[in-house]
């Protein structure tokens, strides 16, 4: 996949979490590993409102590229990438995950506050 469309996604899932209320303010990041580094929300971002070109690039050593300045968390994402290296994307987004919808067995199926959801390469 290009980084265009990589980039467009990242922008699409961000929304859709924001619309459907598992995001306020700038709570959470998205971040998806490239060839030569990742792509980051952008520190201080509304997940809603994210423009693609604005999505911030940086390298394996974390010297930002391209797009607003990365999140302030991007150490922790540069760690987890680089201590899972078949990790593919990674969601860190703690309202997402404490609020998630119950499911039909009254308990929660959403994973603990700030726990991390992780998709492969």
């Amino acid at each position: 996949m290009s980084e265009s469309a990589l980039r467009d996604d990242i922008a699409l899932l961000s929304r859709s979490l924001f619309e459907r209320g598992f995001s306020v303010g700038s709570a959470g990041n998205i971040s998806v590993a490239v060839e030569d580094g990742l792509l980051i929300t952008p520190t201080n971002s509304c997940l809603g409102f994210l423009e693609p070109g604005r999505i911030s690039k940086v390298d394996r050593q974390g010297r930002h590229i391209s797009g607003d300045p990365p999140s302030k968390e991007i150490f922790l994402h540069r760690a987890f990438y680089e201590t899972r290296p078949g990790t593919g994307a990674d969601l860190s987004a703690p309202r997402v995950l404490r609020d998630a919808p119950r499911n039909g067995r009254g308990r929660s199926s959403s994973l603990h506050l700030r726990d991390r959801i992780v998709l492969p390469r």
